[in-house]
């Protein structure tokens, strides 16, 4: 299951003064949020003054990607599933998705090509996000 992580930490600024860094991070497989916790220390080990200050579980139901370049970021498509039920009435399902590309024009193209995979899939929105980086455990 997928999971969120947030943490913090003191970093000495330029000026020699203590600055606070909160950083989310998106957790790929976890069994629990004690797993997740600590799957975010051992990824962040070497941070001084690390806390690990919200843990929940993701709505974004799968990671879609891995990083290739430095600069990659992450990406929230949300996407909607139209389909008709043996009563012939139209529903929908909206889930989200991640994924890592580097500009929108990649972002989009990388969603448009995804989408062709045999569903009846709309792009309902298409954003960047503030997660930092995904933590694969292994």
């Amino acid at each position: 299951m997928i999971h969120e992580s947030k943490i913090a930490f003191t970093r000495v600024d330029d000026n020699g003064n203590d600055k606070v860094i909160k950083e989310r991070y998106l957790i790929a497989e976890a069994e629990s949020f004690g797993d997740a916790e600590e799957q975010t220390y051992d990824f962040c080990e070497g941070e001084t003054g690390l806390d690990v200050i919200d843990v929940k579980r993701s709505k974004i139901k799968e990671i879609l990607n891995t990083k290739n370049n430095t600069d990659d970021i992450i990406w929230l498509a949300e996407l909607q599933d139209v389909f008709v039920t043996d009563d012939g009435e139209e529903k929908y399902t909206i889930y989200k998705v991640a994924f890592f590309a580097k500009v929108f024009d990649s972002a989009m193209s990388y969603i448009t090509e995804y989408m062709k995979q045999g569903y009846n899939l709309e792009l309902v929105t298409l954003k960047k996000t503030k997660y930092k980086d995904v933590i694969v455990n292994g």
